[in-house]
């Protein structure tokens, strides 16, 4: 149990920490719970970190502690801190600021995980196998050589399957090597960094309008700099479900080995259809052995009452 003890009493530590760090920086909000306290906190560290370049290193290191403590531990709200470095730095600096920090938030979560793993197995066995084959591509065809794991993550990132933090601790769990888990993270999360940077480097430009009326804003909407920027917001956002097929054929191949070619289309379109159905086919398997325990439980009570009945009835 050392471990679990080590992942209990890391969490504290690792508050008190950022909660030390976030004192050092001069602000009057501590933590933005919705998009007013955002600004508000915007505006004070804008004005701190363009004072010289010893602030503007200061607000990246606590910056960076905070996405990461965010995602080790799977804590809601870290796309506040995407839009916040967006309207503070440059698009192209806080996407590849925080991505960086996305996949090492996300390697702490997966290690902090892992000393789940011996729970689980003797909890959900059948799970815990569904999940690895899910991830490390494994099949039951020993032909069929196996994909890559850190192909899976960036496609299930990307796609939007499974909420990333449910990623995270699978990775932990099932034992996937911290290589996977770093290029799957950085790759996957990429797109989406990308978009809630521009949403804030958006919103900053929005806010810096020397004077706020509609026409002075509506024209700074419709100025070819922020249309363009629109236009690559809305590419970004979509891509991932315009080419929702293209990642399922690129992840049936990468797990498939080169077929005949004549029956190239036939065994593609099986693959398109029986990889993506692993969600499902978890949800079932885990309620099937919930439903069989049910059962056995209800026939073991029935058993006992029939057994008192018997022995209160005169011989």
């Amino acid at each position: 149990h050392a471990p679990m003890f080590f992942v209990i009493a890391a969490f504290p530590l690792s508050t008190a920490l950022l909660l030390f760090c976030m004192s050092t920086l001069p602000i009057t909000t501590a933590w933005p719970r919705n998009l007013t306290d955002l600004a508000q906190l915007g505006r004070e560290l804008h004005g701190y970190s363009v004072s010289g370049a010893g602030p503007m290193a200061h607000v990246i290191g606590v910056l960076s502690i905070i996405v990461a403590w965010n995602h080790a531990w799977s804590i809601p709200g870290s796309v506040l801190w995407n839009v916040l470095a967006g309207a503070l730095f440059s698009p192209l600096f806080a996407t590849i600021l925080l991505t960086v920090l996305t996949a090492a938030g996300s390697v702490f979560a997966s290690l902090l995980a892992a000393p789940l793993a011996p729970y689980v197995v003797k909890l959900f066995p059948k799970a815990l196998d569904l999940t690895r084959n899910a991830i490390e591509g494994a099949s039951k065809d020993t032909k069929k050589p196996k994909s890559s794991p850190w192909i899976r993550l960036s496609i299930l990132r990307l796609v939007g399957i499974v909420p990333w933090s449910g990623i995270n601790i699978a990775c932990g769990v099932c034992g996937v090597p911290i290589l996977d888990c770093v290029l799957g993270s950085f790759i996957g999360c990429m797109p989406w960094t990308a978009v809630t940077c521009q949403i804030g480097d958006i919103l900053q430009t929005v806010a810096s309008t020397p004077s706020p009326t509609p026409q002075s804003v509506q024209s700074l909407l419709t100025s070819p700099d922020i249309m363009l920027k629109l236009v690559f917001l809305t590419f970004l956002s979509l891509a991932p479900i315009l080419g929702r097929n293209h990642l399922q054929a690129l992840l049936s191949h990468s797990s498939a080995s080169s077929p005949a070619d004549g029956e190239t289309s036939e065994v593609v379109g099986d693959e398109r259809t029986g990889r993506w159905a692993w969600v499902k086919d978890w949800r079932e398997r885990i309620r099937v052995p919930s439903r069989s325990r049910a059962r056995e439980s209800s026939q073991a009570q029935l058993e006992v009452l029939i057994r008192e009945k018997n022995a209160s009835l005169p011989l």
